[in-house]
C-alpha cells in the first residue's frame, strides 16, 4: 500500500493543476486534433455539392432555362405526369405535367434532407427542382403566343394555353414571373444548404485554432517546479 505522503500531490503540483483548470482543460489539444480531422473528412462532399448547385444554376441562366441532360429528364417526367393522370379531368391532366416535373426533384430533395439527413445530397436536387420550375415558367410565358416547339410535333395542345384560355391568358406573364422567381429562390436556398456546413466547419476550425493558441500561451506562463536532489545529498 502507498502512504498518504506518496499519494497526495505537493503544493506546487496543486498550484499548477489549479492554474491549468482555470486556463484550459488538459485535453484541449487532442480534442482539437480529433475534431479537426473529423470535420475535414467529408468536407469535400459538401464542396462538390455546392459546385453542382452553382453549375446547375449557371447552366439554367445561360441556356434559356433548359439545363443540358436535366431538361430531357424534366421532359420525361412531364410526359409521365400526363400519362398517370389521363383518367382525371382535363385540367388536372394538363397541369400534371408541369406539376410532376417540379414535384419529383423537390420530393427527392425533401427525402434526402429530412428523412436521410443527407443535406449535401438534397442541395443539388433542390437546385434541380428550381431549374425545372424555371423551365415551366418559360412554358407558361409562351401560352399567349404558342411559339415553342412541343413534344409530339404539330397539333399537340399547349398545356398552359388550355389552362389559361380566355381572360386568364393575360395573366400568363405574371404567373410565369412568379414561377421563375420561385425557381431562382430554390436554387439560392440550395446553395445556402450546400455552403452552410463548409462555412460552419471553417468557423469552428478557426475557433479551435484560437483555443489551442490560448492554451499554449497559458501553459507557457505556468511556474515550472525545479527538480530536487536526493535527501542528504
Amino acid at each position: 500500500m502507498y502512504s498518504e505522503a506518496q499519494t497526495m500531490p505537493g503544493p506546487e503540483a496543486r498550484l499548477g493543476e489549479t492554474m491549468l483548470d482555470a486556463a484550459e482543460p488538459l485535453d484541449v489539444l487532442p480534442a482539437v486534433a480529433v475534431s479537426r480531422s473529423s470535420r475535414q473528412a467529408r468536407l469535400w462532399v459538401w464542396l462538390v455539392s455546392a459546385a453542382c448547385v452553382v453549375a446547375v444554376g449557371l447552366l439554367s441562366a445561360t441556356s434559356g432555362a433548359r439545363v443540358p441532360f436535366l431538361w430531357g429528364v424534366d421532359l420525361g417526367i412531364h410526359e409521365f405526369g400526363h400519362l398517370v393522370t389521363f383518367w382525371a379531368p382535363w385540367r388536372v391532366t394538363a397541369a400534371a405535367g408541369s406539376v410532376f416535373q417540379v414535384a419529383v426533384p423537390l420530393s427527392l430533395a425533401a427525402y434526402y434532407g429530412f428523412v436521410r439527413r443527407e443535406w449535401w445530397a438534397a442541395a443539388p436536387l433542390l437546385a434541380w427542382a428550381g431549374t425545372s420550375a424555371r423551365n415551366v415558367a418559360v412554358y407558361i410565358a409562351d401560352a399567349p403566343y404558342q411559339r415553342l416547339e412541343l413534344f409530339g410535333g404539330p397539333g399537340v395542345l399547349h398545356d398552359w394555353a388550355q389552362l389559361l384560355a380566355g381572360p386568364s391568358l393575360r395573366f400568363a406573364g405574371a404567373i410565369a414571373w412568379t414561377v421563375d422567381f420561385a425557381g431562382w429562390a430554390a436554387v439560392a436556398a440550395a446553395l445556402v444548404v450546400a455552403l452552410w456546413v463548409p462555412i460552419g466547419r471553417a468557423a469552428a476550425m478557426l475557433l479551435d485554432l484560437q483555443a489551442a493558441r490560448r492554451f499554449a500561451a497559458r501553459k507557457s506562463s505556468l511556474p515550472v517546479r525545479e527538480p530536487h536532489g536526493p535527501i542528504g545529498g
